[in-house]
């Protein structure tokens, strides 16, 4: 218990100062360690890969891609079965000018059940890690390069940027809880941190540190009926002024699921406020989990945008590992 209230502590100190937007997936229960470092091992496996692709807004600028690879395992140390671990990378390029951004981190969660038989439980996590950013200068014009009737590429730009590239420690931390109604029933509540260090963003000498971030999530699974279930969610998300949110739901329809094989097919429609329309689909086969996902624009820059914001493509691969059982059989006398 003293252990779970030192976690606790320290996830929530980084409330107590929220103030550039950080990537984001509409698929974001499908993209775990960028949603919740507590997410670390949340899975019915040993081993898990996770890799997530988004490409949006081509049809109004050079693309901006996103690539994320997360891989996490659980029940790794024979006598500390409740703690996992998972790192993941990042690479996200926005539009003109390459500005790119690299993540990697590393995650760990702990899993604390809250009654006897662990259907209620808390999972603490914590990610640590390094943020590189970097842009090129170069690919953009500035008014000081337009000699009067033309631009001259060779002209002064008259800016004084201080550097091109930083890279700074991030850390973020993250609490969820999980309870198990009943079998094909289970509930899902989460809150994360993120940016607690409020490392230094600025390309300029002056210091313009990046704004924490707060993400609640919650999600369900719940039966229907004998090949349905419904699969709703919500997230809200506020870094500094910007606010997100996004709802919906999946429905699972189960084809054929046993000990040795799952065929299951997704589809469902969500919404992100004042932003796009979201239509998915997806697919189980057996360890695999494929969902993808397109937004439909819906805000202002919808004219420009014809409506188009980005597809997006979501992959996981689960691994179970299963010990042989060892039969031992009494021998009968020989006399017998």
């Amino acid at each position: 218990m003293i252990k779970f209230g030192i976690s606790i502590l320290l996830i929530i100190m980084g409330i107590t100062c929220l103030n550039a937007q950080d990537v984001h997936f509409s698929q974001y229960d499908q993209s775990y360690l960028n949603l919740n470092p507590a997410l670390t091992g949340q899975f019915n496996g040993n081993y898990r890969i996770n890799a997530n692709f988004k490409n949006q807004w081509a049809s109004v600028s050079d693309p901006y891609q996103t690539l994320s690879f997360a891989a996490d395992a659980k029940n790794i140390f024979k006598n500390y079965k409740a703690l996992s671990l998972g790192i993941q990378f990042l690479n996200d390029e926005a539009g003109l000018g390459g500005l790119q951004t690299n993540q990697a981190g590393l995650s760990v969660s702990h899993d604390y059940p809250l009654n006897a038989d662990s259907s209620f439980r808390v999972i603490a996590g914590v990610q640590l890690g390094f943020v590189n950013r970097s842009i090129n200068f170069k690919d953009f014009t500035f008014d000081n390069q337009y000699n009067g009737s033309q631009y001259d590429a060779n002209r002064p730009t008259g800016e004084n940027f201080d550097r091109s590239s930083y890279t700074n420690f991030n850390l973020n931390s993250g609490i969820a809880f999980n309870y198990q109604v009943e079998n094909r029933k289970s509930l899902q509540l989460g809150m994360a941190f993120f940016n607690l260090t409020s490392a230094n963003q600025s390309f300029y000498s002056e210091t313009i540190p990046i704004h924490k971030r707060i993400t609640v999530h919650a999600q369900a699974d719940w039966f229907i009926n004998r090949k349905i279930d419904l699969l709703p969610s919500l997230l809200f998300s506020k870094q500094s002024t910007f606010k997100e949110i996004v709802f919906g739901s999946n429905l699972r329809y189960r084809m054929n699921e046993s000990q040795s094989m799952k065929r299951n097919i997704y589809g469902g429609i969500w919404y992100r406020n004042q932003d796009a329309l979201i239509l998915s689909t997806g697919l189980d086969y057996n360890q695999w989990l494929v969902g993808i996902s397109y937004d439909i624009n819906l805000s202002n820059l919808d004219q420009a945008s014809n409506k188009k914001g980005g597809l997006e493509i979501a992959i996981t691969y689960i691994i179970k590992t299963y010990k042989p059982q060892i039969l031992r059989h009494k021998l009968c006398p020989k006399f017998m």
